[in-house]
């Protein structure tokens, strides 16, 4: 699918409805690295370690869209025993406070569970507690199968499907 296919499809339905594709065209890339890089490797002062997963099996680049405008992202992971982790989920600065994170994640949940996933999991940041807290996430632990280090100030949430 292009880029152009992705525009035209998000255009029939609205300028301001909301669609969520697998990232595919050289534009939703382009855009994810601005993502990753501007709203969580930046803050460490690093190059983003992670993008050997853009082509890897066992993890899923999600865009979202507000009309034809790319105004989020996600990146999950799958893991053993039916469950994901929320790796990342951001909404871009000027579309938040909109509801949009909410239907984000509430629109990946659904698609997760139609797929036979039972467990979601995430390591919040201190800002983000409130955002998965008021989307019913609880404290549960993390339990990465590939022992991934964490930062200390994250905290360990999850929700059942």
């Amino acid at each position: 699918m292009s880029d152009n296919n992705n525009e035209t499809m998000a255009d029939k339905t609205g300028a301001d409805s909301i669609q969520i594709v697998k990232a595919l065209s050289p534009r939703e890339w382009e855009a994810i690295r601005h993502f990753r890089q501007y709203y969580f490797f930046d803050k460490a002062s690093i190059i983003d370690p992670y993008t050997w997963t853009f082509n890897h099996e066992k993890h899923d680049h999600l865009v979202l869209y507000k009309g034809s405008l790319m105004v989020g992202y996600a990146h999950l992971q799958y893991w053993p025993e039916s469950r994901v982790a929320l790796r990342i989920i951001v909404v871009d600065e000027p579309h938040r406070n909109q509801g949009l994170g909410s239907e984000f994640l509430h629109q990946i949940e659904l698609s997760l569970k139609e797929h036979g996933i039972e467990k979601i999991h995430v390591q919040s940041s201190p800002e983000a507690y409130q955002f998965y807290c008021q989307n019913n996430y609880i404290d549960m632990p993390f339990n990465d199968p590939d022992g991934y280090e964490s930062c200390s100030s994250d905290i360990d949430m999850g929700k059942i499907l």
